[in-house]
């Protein structure tokens, strides 16, 4: 990712968070929230806030090219189950917080980051 890509991406990425508390989460829009789930989320700040981390992590670490492709497909693979364990919350608050922050955790990790 070029250097002005990646200062755009980290300005939308911040933007994205200034306006968690209106109701937007990073990975979907919440004008179209269909079920429970993306309600919650769009209703819920803090859970907006997770959803924005998750994503804008996710997206940083497939596109950023510092994973291999079979380190990029292990995380999209982890992401997809991600989102289904994410679903099968519904509008369950803890559940959710659970789902959110077991991700964040994996994706920290797989990034090298330490906690």
């Amino acid at each position: 990712m070029t250097k002005p890509i990646a200062i755009a991406f980290a300005t939308t990425l911040a933007a994205a968070a200034l306006t968690a508390g209106a109701g937007h989460a990073a990975s979907f829009d919440c004008a179209k929230a269909a079920t429970p789930t993306e309600h919650a989320i769009c209703d819920n700040p803090q859970l907006s806030s997770l959803d924005d981390q998750t994503s804008g992590k996710y997206y940083t670490m497939i596109s950023n090219g510092s994973l291999t492709p079979a380190q990029v497909s292990q995380v999209k693979t982890a992401q997809a189950q991600f989102l289904k364990k994410r679903d099968a919350c519904g509008a369950n608050y803890d559940c959710l917080i659970d789902a959110y922050t077991a991700q964040i955790m994996y994706l920290k990790a797989e990034a090298g980051e330490g906690m």
